[in-house]
């Protein structure tokens, strides 16, 4: 709905006072519906690098966390212990019927 010659000078009238008694809330007023991010986020181009980039530090996470976790660590089984009286040398079958 269109306003009136009228409405429309009251208007104009009523933001030049705006302006001049508060002009910090004039102008937020006057961002107000703008783009908050910088231009340099808008492209494509930017977007697919800050994804990447995303994903790499989450995957350095990831397995960082595996590295450091109880769960990553590969330990050999332990190994039988021979018993007092039979000695096995290394090399040897370990029978001792010959």
């Amino acid at each position: 709905m269109a306003l009136s010659m009228e409405e429309q000078r009251i208007l104009d009238e009523m933001e030049r006072k705006l302006a001049s008694d508060d002009p910090r809330l004039a102008s937020r007023f006057n961002k107000f519906g703008q783009q908050r991010l910088p231009g340099s986020f808008t492209s494509a181009r930017a977007r697919t690098i800050s994804c990447l980039v995303a994903l790499a530090l989450i995957a350095a996470v990831t397995v960082m966390m595996f590295v450091l976790s109880p769960y990553g660590r590969h330990s050999s089984p332990p190994q039988p212990k021979a018993s007092a009286g039979s000695t096995i040398r290394p090399g040897s079958t370990g029978s001792t019927h010959h």
